[in-house]
């Protein structure tokens, strides 16, 4: 047997364990390798994707979208959605002025193609000029207009490039916004000039398929700030389901600000905001909003509002008011009010149209019924206040059905009095007067009944016949809606659904806030408003093969210090339902201070036949009066 040295074996034992510990170092490390690429590639591969993709990536993983806004449509194949508020992404032109080389040049290039901002109007009085004396009166006017117009665009031309100049000639700065929402055709003439120290960015902006079918319903998305958010309208109830949330990054850098590899990095990618899907259906609310727009222009008249609801669910199926503004152009508007939404916000005296209320609570109280019976003498005497009849009309005997069908300030004043101011004034707020309805648009107002609280009798005689109180169109027509429902109070709503993509996230209820009157005593009151139709201040509403239920009003203007204007300045309103016994739509409409009629019978009767009728014939309503002699004519 061969001898072996100690020592021998001592190295080679020595090499074998440092070759174990270092095989083992290696497939430690190598794991750690393996472990981190995983973490790096897999677990967070999406934020170190997202920052490789460069800016647009990062912006679509971190940015949400804002949702859509639907409205649906009855066709031949079912129920279809439209979008009428969508999401276009637009270029802005912004400067990087520290690499601008000639900013004069630079400015009269730009001006070229982008000519002046949206919302500059012309001006006629900002330009004087002289005309030669030999000219005929035609020539004068032909002349002065060419030159005016002339001479002011060159002046906001000069005004243009100069600010454009001031932009450019920032040597300090290395971002300055020019123009947003520049078209595909800019932005390729913009490239081809190929001008160092201009960039461009995709921005988000809303677009409406459908111009003019409801600004007040959407409200618009603008700037608060640095920041834009949902305001008035849809937008501004629901900003904040629409709006989404923002996804988040997070990074661990080093000291001179970059990312370190095996730092705590990582990406939360945003949620888009969810959608909308409205109870209103497009072709009730164009209909609408064009039969209203129509007749103001016949009557000359500056505000109105039209509104069309289901009185058996609350679903509001059309709402549309004058003057409205473009969502898309908000910031153009001359006056800012105009994005309150009449139809919700304006609590004005209705006149006429409250007497329906004053009924339904005498009727239900138990204190009258449609045949009793009062002597009108034409005045109520409450000492230093005489309240008469609309061109001081005596009546004589009349029975409550006649008081309804005739609008006899008189006689519902005696209707009141049967159930005495305090019970009345129950009835009133029952209705939902004074209160918000709750519907889903921002900016809603309560109204103000609170002289209904005084003592003395005066302040209900006047809110009997629609005087001295203030209410809104959508509390109106969820009263009148109550009357169509079987005496049923429901809760308007415009939603009838929240989506996030094609899942549906929430769905609306029809809610009853309340039964108001009995079953018994809406009948009745239909009854009587059907006679104020066929025979009373409502004939031009009749819709021919249909019963329809309706009341007018025509109410006094009052002053700002008091009192009311003369009686030929007056405010038209209307309510109505058919058919009478089975409703399938409720409409207010209010046209004020019209200028060629002056009773609501002429100005809003008209309107409400003419959108009533397209809706029985849109759902295909078989006649409830199919003996209508109107229906032979």
């Amino acid at each position: 047997m061969a001898w072996r040295s100690p020592l021998l074996k001592k190295k080679q034992y020595s090499e074998k364990t440092r070759i174990t510990v270092l095989a083992v170092f290696f497939i430690v490390f190598s794991l750690c390798i393996l472990v981190r690429l995983f973490d790096l590639q897999i677990i967070r591969g999406g934020f170190y994707a997202a920052l490789a993709a460069g800016q647009h990536d990062l912006y679509q993983k971190l940015f949400p979208e804002r949702g859509s806004i639907y409205v649906s449509e009855n066709t031949a194949i079912g129920n279809s959605l439209f979008p009428l508020v969508a999401n276009q992404k637009l270029s802005m032109l912004y400067a990087v002025p520290i690499s601008i080389e000639n900013a004069t040049d630079t400015a009269e290039k730009l001006f070229d193609i982008l000519g002046l901002p949206d919302g500059v109007k012309y001006d006629s009085s900002a330009v004087v000029i002289t005309t030669s004396s030999s000219s005929s009166i035609d020539e004068v006017i032909q002349e002065s207009t060419q030159t005016r117009q002339e001479q002011w665009f060159e002046g906001q031309k000069t005004k243009e490039i100069a600010r454009l100049m001031g932009i450019l000639s920032q040597p300090d700065k290395r971002y300055a916004p020019i123009r947003s929402k520049l078209s595909d055709k800019q932005v390729e003439a913009i490239k081809a000039l190929n001008i160092k120290g201009l960039e461009f960015k995709e921005e988000d902006w809303r677009f409406y398929p459908e111009q003019g079918m409801g600004g007040h319903i959407f409200g618009f998305w603008g700037y608060s700030g640095d920041s834009r958010k949902g305001k008035y309208g849809l937008e501004g109830y629901f900003d904040s389901i629409l709006s989404g949330t923002m996804g988040e990054i997070h990074s661990e850098r080093d000291a001179v600000g970059n990312t370190i590899a095996i730092g705590d990095n990582s990406i939360k990618e945003k949620t888009d905001g969810n959608d909308l899907v409205l109870t209103i259906d497009r072709s009730i609310q164009f209909k609408a909003c064009q039969e209203l727009y129509l007749m103001m222009q016949r009557q000359k008249s500056q505000e109105g509002s039209i509104i069309v609801m289901n009185p058996k669910t609350g679903a509001i199926l059309a709402m549309c008011s004058f003057p409205d503004f473009n969502p898309d152009k908000y910031n153009q508007v001359d006056d800012i009010s105009v994005y309150n939404n009449p139809a919700i916000f304006d609590a004005f005296e209705m006149g006429s149209v409250f007497k329906i209320i004053t009924m339904a609570a005498a009727l239900d109280a138990g204190k009258i019924t449609p045949q009793t019976t009062f002597v009108d003498t034409g005045v109520a005497d409450y000492g230093k206040y005489k309240i008469r009849n609309y061109n001081d009309e005596v009546h004589g005997l009349q029975t409550m059905t006649q008081v309804l069908q005739y609008s006899i300030n008189t006689g519902v004043i005696f209707a009141m009095r049967q159930t005495t101011p305090k019970v009345f004034a129950q009835y009133v707020k029952s209705f939902g007067f004074g209160v918000r309805t709750g519907i889903e648009l921002d900016k809603e107002m309560p109204g103000d009944v609170s002289s209904l609280d005084r003592k003395g009798e005066i302040s209900a005689a006047t809110a009997s016949f629609g005087q001295g109180i203030t209410v809104t169109p959508i509390q109106l027509l969820a009263a009148g809606g109550a009357i169509a429902n079987g005496g049923k109070l429901m809760r308007p709503y415009i939603v009838s659904q929240i989506r996030s993509g094609n899942k549906v996230v929430s769905t609306t209820e029809p809610k009853v806030v309340r039964q108001v009157i009995s079953s018994k005593t809406a009948t009745l009151l239909s009854g009587m408003m059907v006679n104020v139709t066929l025979t009373g201040t409502a004939k031009p509403a009749a819709i021919p093969g249909y019963h329809v239920a309706s009341k007018t009003g025509t109410a006094q203007v009052p002053r700002s210090g008091g009192g009311y204007m003369p009686d030929s300045v007056v405010n038209t309103s209307f309510i109505g339902f058919s058919p009478v016994f089975d409703p399938k739509f409720v409409m207010f409409i209010d046209i004020k201070e019209p200028q060629a009629g002056k009773v609501a019978e002429t100005v809003v009767a008209p309107v409400f036949a003419n959108v009533g009728k397209f809706i029985l014939q849109y759902y295909n309503v078989p006649y409830d009066w199919p003996d209508d002699p109107a229906l032979k004519k």
